[in-house]
Order: structure tokens, then sequence, then C-alpha cells
């Protein structure tokens, strides 16, 4: 089953039971978005980091929609809940905040972005990115390390638009 936003993924015994299966195998890898773009629900990560280190797995988080703008420096979820340090794999985009057209990334230790190289069936037969877009996303990168205005003038654009999903005025 998806991880998912309704309750601790520690609660689902459905997925302490796909671990524990997993024990038998060598790598065991646990997945999720950092933010479910559809609600903007966070991951609860250090739930999900505190089961990945009781089942020794390792956590891969997707910030497709939190690179830039979660987190005091707009490194994304795993920054902004504290948990940078346990995550082994992040992969997001050069397509939203990064400012590209076309791309992402992915990064990890050496070993598993190597292993990821050598297994993962598309990468082989895609393309370089557009000189373009890797000095744009480049630069974007640049400016996010440089300063954390950047993430902070989203932070505070967020929370002024927030409605509590209560006080909408219509239903879901």
């Amino acid at each position: 089953t998806p991880l998912s936003l309704m309750g601790s993924v520690c609660a689902k015994p459905a997925s302490t039971n796909k671990l524990k299966e997993a024990q038998k195998h060598r790598l065991r890898l646990i997945a999720t978005d950092g933010v479910f773009s559809m609600d903007c629900d966070t991951a609860p990560l250090r739930d999900i980091c505190a089961l990945a280190k009781r089942y020794n797995a390792l956590v891969f988080i997707d910030e497709c929609h939190a690179t830039g703008f979660m987190g005091p420096n707009g490194r994304g979820t795993d920054e902004l809940l504290g948990v940078m340090d346990q995550v082994a794999i992040v992969n997001s985009t050069l397509g939203k905040a990064l400012g590209g057209a076309a791309g992402g990334y992915t990064t990890g230790a050496k070993p598993l972005i190597d292993l990821l190289r050598q297994r993962s069936r598309p990468y082989p037969f895609s393309n370089t990115l557009p000189p373009a877009v890797v000095g744009s996303a480049s630069k974007a990168l640049d400016l996010l390390m440089e300063s954390n205005a950047i993430a902070k003038s989203m932070t505070a654009k967020t929370a002024r638009f927030h409605i509590p999903k209560n006080d909408w005025s219509y239903s879901i």
C-alpha cells in the first residue's frame, strides 16, 4: 500500500508486514513523496525514518513538490523536519522551483547512485539536458545556497494565502 498521510505509517500493519517480509533481502527501501501535491500534506518523515531504522531500510524521498519551497533553506521536507541525515536518496525535478523546463536529479551516496545508473532502465536511453536548462538550474541552486531569502519569501506568501481546510466554503 502506498504511504499516505491518513495516519502514521508506523500504525499501518501492512507496511510493517512488508518490511518484515523484506528482511531476507540485502536491501530494503521505503519510498515516499515529501509533499503530496494534491493536498499539500507532508509525509510523516520522522516516523518513516524511525521505521527505516527499526527494519534497517533506506529512505527514498521524492521532493519534486518541496525543492526550493520547504525547509528553512528550501532544501525540502527532510530539511523542514530535521531528518536530512536519515534520508539515503532524494529525487527531485528541475522543472518547478529550479526554473528549468526539463530534467531532474537524484542525490545520495555514490555507490547508491552508481547502482541506480546501472539498474535504472530509462537512464541509458535518456538524452543529456540542454546547456541552457543545466545553466538555469545551476544558477537557481546557487541562489538557494547563497541565501534563504527565497525560501523565507515563499513561506511567508504561503502562510498569507493558506486557508485551513475546515474554513473552506465548499466541501471536497
